[in-house]
């Protein structure tokens, strides 16, 4: 049951993704010949007016087929791909990533609306020998504000209290007695957001176990979700610059044996957690196919701006050269991530298989 969910998660990843070339393409006057789930040998194909939709063997990508998209197969008919003026072109390419994002803004606007679990700002445990015990804190108080900012949820006052400097002023509730307490910080081992370790301001409590609920309305819920999709943008794009830099490890990104460890266990949570991981997975997809390599939709981009600068393509030898270059890129990566995959998650599937 788990493969069967993952296998439906990551194939609606891709029909939003090739719905925004297809749609786009087609608004546009471009002939769509081929819509295709997944790649290798065709295992039904259903047949359209204008367009023949795949099933392939292997589920883990698609493409859009259009009239005329390879220059060595156009006939200058008005309906092919390289007809259109480069605006245009730019426009098709960038609706599949465009897609993903507008599809995820969707996911978290309805998780906004119908609620998320989080973990309720409530102290469980205070650690022997830390600031908070020694400022009054005691088990059972509920964390109101951190410096006069009121907090929700555990990690909106962890957030808070890591970004202190010195001390924090805590309003707390304990038992229907409102309680202002000023705490020292202490400096930790914890991690960044990307797991990296760093020394952090800490308290020395831990959370309790108690959760709840938080609803928004629908104006409320677009703005969260807004919030939320901007927050992963960037969070994402801050990691693979860490990559880049070498601050942050190439082995701590999942591909699809990850995403599917995640996926099987994503799933005892609920259908909010569900949703949550597949607009998270769908921001994921935008970005990456959003990087300006060849082969990829910001490769696509790329060349077309360029085009654009210079007022004619380039010429089809590089053209051949950059798919070819971006087709061993891509190879070299997905090995990498398959055996990064069977290193980090290996035992974690097949020990339940074996």
């Amino acid at each position: 049951m788990n493969f069967i969910i993952f296998i439906i998660i990551v194939g609606i990843l891709i029909i939003v993704h090739e719905f925004g070339h297809f749609i786009a393409a087609r608004k546009s006057g471009v002939k769509v010949e081929k819509f295709a789930i997944g790649f290798g040998p065709v295992l039904f194909t259903i047949k359209g007016k204008n367009t023949d939709f795949l099933i392939c063997l292997f589920p883990l990508g698609g493409y859009v087929k259009m009239a005329g998209e390879n220059r060595l197969e156009t006939k200058g008919l008005a309906d092919e791909f390289f007809s259109k003026p480069v605006l245009t072109r730019m426009k098709i390419v960038f609706a599949g990533p465009f897609f993903n994002y507008f599809f995820a803004f969707l996911l978290f606007w309805i998780i906004a609306v119908i609620g998320f679990p989080y973990i309720e700002p409530i102290v469980g445990k205070v650690k022997e020998g830390f600031p908070a015990q020694s400022a009054g804190l005691k088990e059972g108080d509920r964390i109101l504000s951190v410096n006069g900012k009121k907090v929700e949820h555990w990690l909106d006052m962890t957030q808070l209290i890591r970004e202190s400097k010195n001390s924090v002023f805590l309003d707390i509730d304990r038992q229907g007695q409102k309680l202002s307490l000023k705490v020292p910080l202490e400096k930790a081992e914890g991690g960044d957001e990307f797991g990296r370790k760093k020394s952090v301001a800490v308290i020395g409590i831990e959370a309790s176990s108690k959760v709840k609920i938080i609803k928004y309305n629908l104006f409320q819920g677009a703005l969260k979700a807004f919030e939320t999709v901007v927050g992963l943008t960037v969070l994402t794009i801050k990691g693979f610059f860490y990559m880049v830099a070498g601050t942050l490890s190439p082995k701590d990104v999942a591909g699809p044996l990850g995403i599917y460890y995640i996926t099987s266990q994503t799933i005892k949570l609920g259908i909010v957690a569900i949703l949550n991981l597949m607009a998270i997975l769908n921001v994921s997809l935008a970005i990456v196919n959003l990087l300006p390599l060849p082969v990829f939709d910001g490769g696509h981009i790329f060349l077309l701006f360029i085009e654009k600068i210079r007022r004619k393509p380039i010429s089809e030898k590089t053209d051949i050269l950059l798919t070819r270059v971006g087709i061993a890129i891509i190879g070299i990566l997905m090995i990498f991530v398959f055996y990064n995959d069977i290193v980090n998650f290996g035992s974690k599937i097949w020990g339940k298989w074996f």
